[in-house]
């Protein structure tokens, strides 16, 4: 069944790439409509298949957090400014500067890629902590709910994709300086400097972020830094050099929860730097080229409370770096994408086990954007290779229909992939594991169907229906005499959909609403899961106000359905409602200052799946924002 739906997709990407050519463009129609539904800057998303596109061409359900988003919400990290996403689910997330995972449509957040400018974040274990990752350096962020894996590879849940800032235009130096203080000590202070002289723009952003903890127990302390240089060597040629370090230290007594006899400490250090380089090598073809790397580290350690003694430490760190390149090649009614991947990781770790895992991937992607009038048509094609995974091969193929200038259709059919954690391949993982170097990537077949339409030029709303078959699941195995591996013997399939609906902008005010659902039907799991997880469900809810007389305010509710196990001791009884307002108290020609109050969880209601990480209570910050 398998070979045979890959064999359809692959010959339909081969039937589509003969079809003949007229220009591909944006119709003032399709600009419009899309209006309607975004900003300007969300106009054109990049995530789809790594060439600017229209987002009424792309297939897939997208959705764009933009940096006016995350100011007009106070958000201080990107689980911040995602929580009130529809179909986004966080979890582990007690506050600014916790962790926070970040899962899609009901899909585990290790399998959701998260990128920082198409570099992938993934710790050994396919985690990303979005609670610590800030926000005042991010362009937009892009979110694919679905799998990408036709364009990004190992993808099965989604695509997270942060664009940073880069320095504006005009020589001249543009400023901003934050401070906010709230209660439990929390404070976030932070300030961006861009600037151009001639060829060459500069974009500096640091911060520091501190709480004693939104949650007793949970104390935290960040320090960020990112810069990126941008030099226009020549007409058609960009060069971009980014370079982004993040320290933190936190500590979690999340074992006294159980009364044991522990707390854990965290210190986590990245290093991220990136140059990419940008040309034209004719009139319809342009190069992109990036080399970059990543390093994650820090100690995690564990104390007893009643003496304060060291139980162990772990001093693991996971080290890669990797290249990537496509030309995009625009003729006719096509404009075709071609390109490769590579990367090189390190995981090593001092502690179950002793020892270092090398990751080796390289892959060779091909997708077509085609544009027939109205019709829009997008054939991808991606061919993966894993020293630890194997090989494998993600087709797609997506369709888009502007039937008017007030309703768009779109289809989506695709294979996804997840890469194993490297752990899994590790011996004597906490004493008792064995790893299996024969276990493979987990896969899905993803069929997906959306609408989009103008009602009565008074609000838009936005359906997407979806239906996952997942095959290969890693699930443990008992090897007997206490000993655990992992192996592929898991299925599932999810049905679900999600809707949204946003109002036109009326005397200043705009209303958002979303609500999404999954139903999931688990086979060859035995007594491994021990809860009914088969249904979640979710509200989001946000009414801004912003009449561009310096006044602006938001308010956003959240409510998420987790269906965790009772022993578990989860709630979830409430939305989760944020209020913050902005008023501009300074404006002298290019120099602003603005005051906010944010009042958090206003309703002090709890939402989280465990116990051992609960949501923080109602909490209030406020603050100042100038800038020149």
């Amino acid at each position: 069944m398998s070979f045979s739906r890959t064999g359809l997709v692959l010959l339909l990407v081969l039937v589509l790439s003969h079809l003949s050519s007229v220009a591909f463009a944006m119709s003032e129609e399709e600009r419009n409509f899309l209006l309607m539904y975004f900003k300007e800057e969300e106009l054109q998303v990049v995530s789809a298949t790594r060439s600017l596109k229209s987002v009424s061409r792309v297939a897939e359900n997208v959705e764009v957090v933009t940096k006016y988003d995350i100011e007009l919400m106070n958000a201080h990290t990107v689980a911040e400014a995602l929580y009130f996403v529809t179909g986004i689910e966080v979890s582990g997330f007690v506050g600014p500067g916790a962790q926070g995972a970040i899962g899609i449509h009901g899909s585990d957040f290790t399998r959701v890629a998260v990128m920082l400018d198409g570099v992938p974040l993934q710790n050994e274990s396919n985690a990303v902590a979005a609670g610590i990752l800030p926000v005042q350096m991010i362009e937009k962020i892009e979110i694919i709910k679905g799998p990408a894996s036709s364009t990004w590879g190992s993808s099965f849940g989604g695509i997270i994709n942060i664009i940073t800032k880069s320095a504006g235009g005009g020589d001249h130096i543009n400023g901003m300086a934050y401070g906010s203080g709230g209660e439990h000590a929390t404070s976030d202070i932070r300030a961006e400097l861009d600037g151009r002289k001639g060829p060459i723009g500069v974009y500096l952003f640091g911060g520091a972020m501190n709480s004693n903890g939104l949650i007793d127990r949970h104390f935290f302390h960040h320090n960020n830094f990112f810069s990126k240089i941008t030099v226009d060597a020549g007409e058609k040629t960009k060069i971009d050099l980014s370079f982004f370090y993040h320290k933190d230290k936190s500590v979690q007594w999340d074992f006294l929860v159980f009364d044991y006899d522990a707390y854990d400490v965290y210190i986590n250090e990245n290093i991220y730097g990136r140059a990419a380089l940008q040309t034209s090598l004719g009139k319809d073809l342009d190069l992109n080229v990036s080399a970059w790397l990543f390093n994650q580290g820090g100690p995690l350690y564990e104390n007893t409370v009643s003496t304060d003694d060291r139980i162990w430490d772990d001093d693991s760190h996971f080290n890669k770096y990797g290249f990537s390149g496509h030309l995009a090649w625009k003729t006719g009614k096509h404009v075709i994408v071609a390109g490769t991947d590579v990367l090189h990781g390190r995981a090593e770790a001092s502690v179950y086990p002793e020892g270092a895992v090398d990751q080796e991937k390289y892959a060779f992607f091909i997708n077509d954007s085609i544009s027939l009038g109205n019709l829009g048509i997008t054939p991808g094609l991606r061919y993966d290779h894993s020293n630890l995974g194997g090989d494998i091969v993600s087709p797609s193929l997506g369709v888009t229909y502007l039937v008017s200038k007030d309703f768009l259709l779109r289809a989506l059919v695709s294979r996804g992939f997840h890469d194993p954690a490297i752990p899994a391949f590790f011996d004597n993982l906490a004493g008792n594991f064995v790893g299996n170097p024969g276990i493979k990537p987990e896969k899905v077949w993803s069929y997906q169907i959306g609408a989009e339409a103008n009602v009565a030029n008074i609000l838009s709303t936005k359906l997407t229906l979806f239906l996952h078959d997942i095959d290969n699941i890693l699930l443990q195995k008992d090897l007997g005499e206490g000993l655990l591996t992992f192996e592929n013997a898991g299925k599932e399939r999810t049905i679900g959909g999600e809707i949204e609906i946003i109002t036109k902008k009326y005397r200043g005010f705009i209303l958002k609403a979303g609500a999404h659902y999954e139903s999931v039907k688990l086979d060859n799991f035995s007594d491994i899961r021990l809860f009914d997880n088969t249904k979640r469900y979710g509200f989001n809810t946000s009414l801004s106000y912003d009449e561009g007389k310096g006044l602006r305010a938001v308010l956003k509710g959240h409510y998420l359905w987790w269906n965790a196990p009772p022993f578990w001791d989860a709630k979830y009884n409430g939305f989760v409602m944020d209020f913050n307002m902005i008023k501009e108290i300074l404006k002298k020609k290019n120099i602003s200052l603005e005051t906010f109050f944010t009042a958090h969880n206003i309703f002090d209601a709890s939402s989280y799946d465990s116990n051992v990480i609960m949501n923080p209570n109602r909490w209030m910050e406020a603050g100042l924002r100038g800038r020149f």
